[in-house]
């Protein structure tokens, strides 16, 4: 848990004493105190600290007022609330703030460990996540279409891809579950998912129907293949798959939205595909 820089808010110099050395044995930087309201405020925005360890009663407020005006300047700085009292009200109050935890004195450094790295797992998975699933999608459909069909197959990314774009024809959006959330979309014209049909189950006597079936498999076989790949570098990220919805239609304008994505076309023999593959940070649980 290194470099995570620290600021510990406490009215009592002893409790502060106590924190300091609990959270430098586990490698943390502490880079400022404050013993009440109006100092934590101002030294927060001065020092923008990762964590903030907040104490609920202050001289000049408490904690729950205090990290409300936290938040307001340093909206990813994490706070957790630490009591004497492990009170229901002060709790659904911290959370409704956005307090991401609460801890009772005396603070074990077990708990406080615990509580740390649960907040910041999430941020560490996040970059893993950001710097790989692109390769990971990459490599499941270029496996897939060069072992099925054969053949010329290219992965093109697309630079500054738009927010929406249009249906070619067919296509499927599938949900990735897991402890941060994503989407994939596949998108083919008709003819080129017919003939990708009849290649790979060497059958021309498939219809569109049976078409669109095999998009809908092939986006989910896609999308599995990916998040297995994912999971082996960190099995922490527990992605998986949800059920695939179909849309057919060359007027249909695909929404990509703004989660962090990126966009491909696929270059076969058969025709173009189209993927587009998105993450987002997910929030960090109450603990």
């Amino acid at each position: 848990m290194e470099n995570i820089r620290v600021m510990i808010v406490d009215d009592s110099t002893f409790s502060i004493a106590v924190l300091k050395r609990m959270l430098q044995k586990e490698g943390l930087e502490i880079v400022g105190t404050a013993l009440n309201m109006n100092e934590a405020i101002q030294k927060a925005q001065e020092l923008k600290p990762d964590l903030i360890t907040m104490d609920m009663t202050l001289p000049d407020g408490d904690g729950i007022e205090c990290s409300k005006e936290i938040f307001k300047y340093l909206k990813d700085t994490k706070i957790i609330a630490i009591s004497a009292m492990m009170d229901e009200e002060i709790i659904q109050r911290a959370k409704k703030v956005g307090i991401k935890g609460y801890l009772q004195k005396p603070v074990d450094q077990t708990d406080l460990d615990a509580a740390i790295e649960r907040l910041f797992e999430g941020e560490e998975l996040f970059g893993v996540l950001k710097n790989n699933f692109e390769e990971a999608f990459k490599e499941s459909i270029f496996s897939f279409l060069k072992r099925e069909i054969g053949g010329e197959v290219v992965v093109e990314k697309v630079a500054d891809h738009a927010t929406t774009t249009n249906s070619s024809g067919i296509s499927v959006a599938i949900g990735i579950i897991g402890r941060h959330d994503g989407r994939l979309i596949m998108d083919m014209s008709e003819a080129t998912a017919l003939g990708m049909t009849r290649k790979i189950l060497q059958d021309d006597d498939q219809q569109i129907d049976d078409a669109i079936n095999f998009l809908s498999e092939f986006t989910n076989v896609i999308s599995g293949n990916a998040c297995s790949l994912l999971n082996g570098l960190n099995r922490s990220f527990g992605l998986r798959v949800s059920p695939p919805t179909v849309f057919r239609g060359k007027d249909i304008t695909i929404s990509i939205g703004d989660i962090m994505s990126e966009s491909f076309v696929i270059k076969t023999d058969l025709g173009d595909v189209f993927m587009n593959v998105g993450f987002q940070k997910g929030d960090v649980a109450w603990m």
